[in-house]
């Protein structure tokens, strides 16, 4: 799967997933999961505009994602910087909850995202 495909499924995935954010804060201590998720988001897999990145999604696809970046972007200045915190905020369930619902209307949810070789 082209790179940037797999990038975003994988952090609507998490994003989607306090289990998830739960291991992921477990197996690495060290880092702010809480930042982390915004910035895989707004700083590293989210590039509107950049030709490799809408390549790789259809225009239905890359309306979706955009509707979830307006909802995220909306939100994400009341999300703490805390994990044991965002996972209580009612904010991050509504961003949390429409990253599932982002998965289920592209019909990526349960896929496993893999790299191209």
């Amino acid at each position: 799967m082209n790179t940037h495909r797999a990038n975003i499924i994988s952090i609507l995935q998490l994003i989607s997933s306090p289990a998830e954010q739960l291991e992921y804060q477990r197996r690495v201590p060290r880092v702010n999961v809480a930042n982390e998720l915004v910035n895989q988001w707004f700083d590293d897999f989210y590039h509107p505009g950049s030709s490799q990145f809408e390549a790789a999604f259809s225009s239905g696809e890359l309306a979706v994602l955009g509707h979830f970046h307006r909802a995220f972007d909306e939100r994400v200045d009341a999300l703490p910087g805390d994990l044991s915190l965002l996972l209580l905020s009612q904010t991050w369930s509504e961003v949390s909850t429409l990253a599932a619902v982002t998965l289920d209307r592209l019909g990526w949810t349960g896929i496993v995202a893999t790299y191209d070789d």
